[in-house]
């Protein structure tokens, strides 16, 4: 192909593969709350509020996490495609669900990179490959990791990939730290299942019946309860039975070397939890193709007085978006989680 035909590459021919792609991306209780417009050289990502979760995102911050890992899936697709992709965040009035736009710009091809000055960089693009490839294999794991501590040199690579988005990992590696952490999410799960709208708008986000609207969490995705390990601290994994027998008890656990950071961002707008969300999916995909999975502790950034005691406790700079948990899955991955159709999602 010639480099003018790769100029003139009309995504539209793509549009199916671009939009599963981007609805591949993590979402809060996998409510995929994105759509998407593939025009000739771009694309456009929308956030869906109608899969809004107003009880536990009553500001659409975990909302726009998600489409944002729904952009960072676009920026794949078109990249495996030959193409550069270049994001630029919206904020239109008369679209107000328009989060972002991608452009295609300039082509991927190694073999003429040195003649274009916009042409992406070929590591950047082989490294954009792996990570396409990651799409379908990685998964949210609640259930028990390894007791294999993190490698350091992991640690430090998933560190660069958030920091190439705008965001940053802060690394719980200390006791004090880890019992901070573990202490805030024990509270925040304490004060949650107190509250019945939350636990209502929870349940119905699992099961069988969510499954049924190919959205929600399956019981299979839950994990199960891991054996105590002898560790002085453990997490809380959210119930998400709240009660209801037919969902199974919460799920435990405590590694005897838990992975655990938190994502933050270094302001709390709009524009910052969509590049939050571009950094988690791309941490999420860098650690898969590195043989981890990663599964979430938020129930502290779900309740403002918490989310601020956490970050005075850590002694962050930036405002904590996510809390990961990471680790080598102990048992086989669960079947993927349910996706909505692609006709669902993508927009003429």
């Amino acid at each position: 192909m010639t480099d003018n035909a790769k100029r003139h590459v009309d995504l539209r021919q793509h549009a199916e593969e671009i939009a599963q792609a981007g609805a591949r991306a993590p979402s809060h209780h996998n409510a995929q709350p994105w759509a998407f417009r593939v025009l000739p050289g771009a694309v456009e990502i929308y956030a869906d509020r109608s899969r809004r979760l107003p009880v536990a995102d009553p500001e659409d911050r975990q909302l726009f996490l998600g489409v944002g890992a729904a952009v960072y899936g676009v920026q794949l697709a078109l990249a495996v495609l030959g193409l550069r992709p270049v994001v630029r965040l919206a904020r239109d009035d008369a679209r107000p669900d328009l989060a972002a736009s991608v452009m295609a710009s300039g082509q991927a091809d190694p073999s003429q990179a040195a003649e274009r000055a916009d042409a992406a960089d070929p590591a950047e693009a082989a490294d954009a490959a792996r990570q396409h490839l990651e799409l379908g294999r990685r998964q949210t794991v609640r259930g028990p990791f390894t007791d294999d501590p993190l490698p350091s040199p992991l640690r430090t690579d998933l560190s660069r990939e958030v920091d190439k988005e705008g965001a940053a990992l802060y690394w719980a590696l200390d006791e004090e730290s880890q019992r901070d952490l573990s202490a805030l999410i024990a509270a925040a799960d304490r004060e949650q299942r107190t509250n019945p709208d939350l636990r209502a708008e929870l349940v119905r986000s699992v099961g069988p019946a969510a499954v049924r609207r190919r959205a929600g969490i399956p019981l299979t995705s839950l994990g199960r309860a891991a054996a105590p390990t002898g560790t002085e601290v453990g997490f809380q994994m959210r119930d998400f039975s709240a009660g209801d027998p037919d969902l199974g008890a919460p799920t435990h656990h405590a590694e005897a070397h838990p992975g655990i950071a938190v994502l933050q961002t270094y302001t709390d707008e709009r524009a910052d939890w969509l590049r939050g969300g571009q950094a988690m999916h791309r941490l999420l995909l860098a650690a898969s193709a590195a043989g981890f999975q990663a599964s979430f502790l938020n129930q502290p950034l779900e309740v403002p007085r918490l989310r601020e005691e956490l970050r005075r406790a850590l002694g962050l700079p930036g405002h904590p978006q996510l809390v990961l948990r990471l680790g080598r899955p102990r048992d086989p991955l669960p079947p993927p989680t349910p996706r909505l159709p692609v006709s669902d999602v993508l927009l003429p």
